[in-house]
């Protein structure tokens, strides 16, 4: 996979940096989406390598107001000590944070596109997304263009591949739109099932027509959450299995992965291990270890390679994606290096 050159790019500029935006258009895509439309002056310098990479939301105090008056200061972006100066603001003055994906970059018309999942019960970020109008303050922490690794926070790594399976529910739809865009635009050819599983039918979002791309738009309609999403992937799984297309890598799947490099963004650390303390030594846990995801997220992503043949791309609530990994990779014996895990959240946790 070929990732956009930036043109300028430089070693000496943080991966990631803050921008300071507003909400320039709001529209609702579905019963359950959301797009908002933000828009800065400085996003003229926002990175557009794509796929999957993650943004930090940053929401003002209730009052409107950013506790920290250095945070779009140009001093404070050039030194990426925006996570610094947040945690040393006292608890009750710290400003909201979460995660999301970009959904399209436009800095040529200074504007970033950001997809929400609208629920009952929605957390600072949502409830933000709900009420939002044009004019609204935020901030995004994103790639930056003059940075020689502003590509930092792209999960989406399959080589050489050509047989894709990407599996997500509401919560990766962005990454997912996102990351068929980008196969579009760096002329990928293959073929690829990508199955997504959603609150209810209407919301099924139009995406980027690849040929040789199938969507499967999963509706849960108040059913147990993964429960159609695990049947889908097995199904695939097993005429993979029978075309013998899914193939385990040549080395042993006991070699596992590397393990992944977070780099320098600027931006915390998110991703958690994934091994277990204790436990036995059979050749099974050796293969997968467990995951208390009461405790931790399941983000298991490998490194960028050459690979060839199969890669899949698995995200959504971490018990799903806790499932899912153990059918792939135990059950039908997928390298683990050809399969990107990734828990975005967990029920009833807020993450940062």
């Amino acid at each position: 996979m070929t990732m956009d050159a930036n043109a300028g790019a430089t070693v000496d500029e943080p991966a990631f940096r803050p921008y300071l935006v507003h909400v320039s258009r709001v529209q609702r895509l579905s019963p359950h989406f959301m797009r908002i439309t933000f828009a800065g002056d400085d996003l003229a310098g926002f990175g557009t390598d794509g796929y999957d990479q993650r943004i930090k939301l940053l929401l003002p105090l209730p009052d409107g107001t950013w506790p920290d008056p250095l945070l779009f200061e140009r001093d404070s972006i050039s030194r990426g000590a925006w996570y610094e100066q947040w945690r040393a603001l006292p608890a009750g003055r710290q400003y909201t944070i979460r995660t999301y994906t970009i959904r399209k970059a436009q800095p040529e018309r200074g504007e970033v596109v950001v997809d929400f999942v609208i629920h009952e019960g929605a957390g600072p970020a949502g409830a933000f997304a709900a009420r939002a109008k044009p004019g609204d303050e935020a901030g995004i922490v994103g790639p930056n263009a003059r940075s020689a690794d502003s590509a930092i926070g792209i999960d989406f790594h399959p080589g050489q591949a050509t047989r894709l399976l990407l599996a997500a529910d509401e919560t990766a739809v962005p990454a997912v739109g996102a990351i068929l865009e980008s196969l579009q635009r760096d002329h990928w050819h293959g073929v690829a099932d990508v199955v997504i599983e959603v609150p209810e039918a209407a919301d099924a979002l139009d995406l980027p027509d690849i040929p040789g791309v199938h969507v499967d738009w999963l509706a849960r309609d108040g059913g147990v959450r993964a429960a159609a999403l695990l049947q889908r992937v097995r199904d695939i799984a097993e005429r993979l299995d029978q075309a013998g297309d899914g193939g385990a890598a040549n080395d042993s799947v006991a070699n596992a992965i590397a393990a992944v490099d977070e780099g320098k963004t600027g931006m915390p650390h998110e991703r958690l291990t994934d091994g277990s303390a204790g436990g036995d030594d059979s050749a099974e846990n050796e293969l997968l270890p467990k995951v208390d995801i009461d405790r931790e997220l399941l983000w298991e992503v490998p490194e960028p390679s050459g690979m060839t043949g199969f890669y899949a791309w698995v995200a959504g609530e971490a018990a799903g994606v806790r499932d899912i990994r153990r059918l792939l990779v135990r059950e039908h014996h997928i390298d683990r290096r050809q399969v990107a895990f990734m828990g975005y959240w967990r029920q009833g946790r807020s993450e940062l």
